[in-house]
């Protein structure tokens, strides 16, 4: 008797330690719950940040300790969101930090378990650029008249998170574009406000890549994948009997723009015109949404 005693004792303070965690979760109020906000504007430099402080309760207003919390804005990848801890401490509290290059008005929604909390928060960003730029637009700065210089050669694509990404070359360039007529020209300075982001890959579907000193022929996936194409019967199989024609040489200084993916063991692993159309922009195959 007293050992089934002492095992019943020890069956119901497994029982009462373990509960809290399941109530927790299900006792969120998400009506009263806070998410707020440590300012009301910030300058659209990528420097300058507000933290967001989103504040868990349960119906009986006491804290949500441990549960992951998920900030979105409402203008998505033109504000930066950087995780300072997403899951609640013992005052039920994540923190976020919010940088921006776009000015506009941004509203802050936490995310708990797939639910919204009711409150929000709202944050201004203003200055930036004083040129109007659209995403995807092509720029780049005056031509300075000295044929020695590169620097006003330079094309990039502008981003919807307020950056500009670089074409490597010309051959990068025209896999995505036929020419160079729609390039918008903007001053130097205004073109020192805007980071640069990354380099540009080559368009998907569109050529095969070798890189100097590696053997390897490559095929190009969304996102600046490269696809080892295992034997020459693959490659003629997707680009036909020419298909050495389209194969461009790239520098290995090129090698950290891309990431290397599966090999293509048949033509029909990759088909150029499926997966050149799944790509219509540059923001597309970055995943800049």
């Amino acid at each position: 008797m007293p050992h089934m005693l002492k095992r019943l004792c020890v069956f119901v303070a497994a029982v009462c330690l373990a509960a809290p965690a399941f109530a927790l979760a299900a006792q969120i109020d998400y009506q009263n719950s806070t998410v707020g906000i440590d300012k009301a504007e910030i300058e659209a430099d990528g420097i300058e940040y507000a933290i967001v402080t989103v504040v868990l309760r349960d119906m009986n207003l006491g804290s949500v300790v441990g549960a992951n919390v998920t900030l979105q804005s409402s203008r998505g990848s033109e504000d930066t969101i950087t995780i300072l801890n997403n899951v609640t401490d013992l005052f039920g509290r994540a923190k976020f930090k919010i940088t921006s290059l776009k000015k506009g008005g941004s509203v802050f929604t936490a995310i708990v378990d797939g639910q919204a909390l009711v409150r929000q928060a709202a944050l201004s960003v203003s200055g930036g650029i004083a040129v109007a730029l659209n995403d995807g637009d092509l720029i780049k700065i005056p031509d300075d008249g000295d044929p020695l210089t590169q620097s006003d050669t330079a094309v990039y694509y502008y981003a919807k998170d307020g950056k500009r990404y670089v074409f490597p070359n010309e051959k990068t360039y025209f896999t995505w574009y036929p020419s160079f007529s729609n390039v918008k020209i903007i001053p130097l300075d205004q073109m020192s406000l805007i980071p640069i982001g990354g380099n540009v890959t080559y368009r998907p579907g569109t050529r095969m890549l070798k890189f100097q000193t590696d053997v390897k022929t490559y095929v190009v996936s969304r996102g600046g994948i490269l696809r080892w194409l295992k034997d020459e019967s693959v490659a003629q199989g997707i680009f036909g009997a020419n298909w050495n024609q389209y194969i461009d040489d790239i520098p290995e200084s090129f090698y950290v723009n891309y990431e290397f993916g599966e090999p293509v063991a048949n033509s029909l692993d990759y088909v150029p015109d499926i997966v050149r159309n799944s790509v219509q922009s540059i923001g597309v195959d970055k995943s800049i949404q």
